[in-house]
């Protein structure tokens, strides 16, 4: 049996490769640019006249009026009850959440 005299190195050709760096260049551009103008934080945040909730689509505010209650079970996640029957999911940001929102409610009103 002779020694193999074939081709032994197999690389991507110029083109894959400038299409891999370019995509890893703009998903670092966008992940630094979301970094630098809001953290990569997922937040809840109770204050005196509503409930903020900041992930990666934004910041938005329900008034804590409009809330009507929270609704927890097991393998789904957390909804905001709204009036008018609207549902908001929350993010996973913790396991006390629920109870905090509804001790947040029973004080609030």
């Amino acid at each position: 049996m002779g020694a193999y005299q074939g081709r032994r190195d197999f690389r991507a050709g110029r083109g894959v490769m400038l299409v891999v760096v370019l995509s890893t260049m703009l998903t670092a551009t966008g992940a630094v640019m979301t970094y630098r103008e809001r953290g990569w934080n997922w937040v809840v945040q109770l204050t005196d006249e509503a409930l903020f909730v900041t992930d990666l689509r934004g910041r938005r505010s329900y008034p804590v009026t409009d809330i009507t209650g929270v609704y927890e079970a097991k393998g789904v996640p957390r909804t905001l009850l709204l009036s008018g029957g609207r549902r908001v999911s929350l993010p996973p940001v913790g396991s006390s959440l629920g109870n905090s929102i509804r001790a947040w409610l029973k004080h609030s009103s």
